[in-house]
């Protein structure tokens, strides 16, 4: 059955690199603060490092959350800006999920798709064929027969 629905195409941004460029950005301004700062002025019991720790953390996260913010924001203008088309589609009135992906696959071959219905749609292959002669890999008894230059007796070690 055929038919024509109503889609709706944005832009969306990923969100993950956001948080993760405001993360790095947050943490490269924690770096360029460190080196301003004075050991001398710093307060007691405090070092350079734990006040880069607590710039890393605090700027680190303020970053994180600003980067989310700013996708939010461009998300939302992407709403804005979206654009509606109407499209053909396909509705397939088959519950098994199997059915669905067997008949697409052969849509997409340019085959029938009722052709296999009819046969049962399954393959079956039994256990006990034998493989095509040339899907046999060689073992070492067959190199050995070849030629290879290995003279060793079954059961001997090398």
């Amino acid at each position: 059955m055929k038919d024509q629905i109503d889609v709706s195409v944005r832009r969306s941004p990923k969100y993950s690199v956001f948080m993760g460029i405001g993360a790095v950005l947050g943490v490269v301004a924690a770096g360029i603060l460190a080196v301003f700062v004075d050991p001398a002025d710093m307060p007691m019991g405090y070092t350079v490092a734990k006040g880069l720790g607590l710039l890393l953390l605090v700027l680190g996260i303020g970053g994180l959350f600003l980067g989310g913010l700013v996708a939010l924001v461009l998300d939302w203008r992407g709403r804005k800006k979206s654009k509606e088309f109407r499209v053909g589609a396909q509705i397939d009135m088959v519950d098994d999920p199997k059915e669905i992906a067997r008949r697409r696959i052969a849509e997409a071959r340019g085959e029938d798709p009722d052709a296999g219905a009819a046969e049962g749609g399954t393959v079956s292959v039994s256990q006990d064929a034998a493989p095509a002669a040339d899907d046999v890999e060689p073992t070492a008894d067959d190199a050995d027969e070849a030629g290879t230059g290995r003279d060793t007796a079954p059961g001997s070690t090398v």
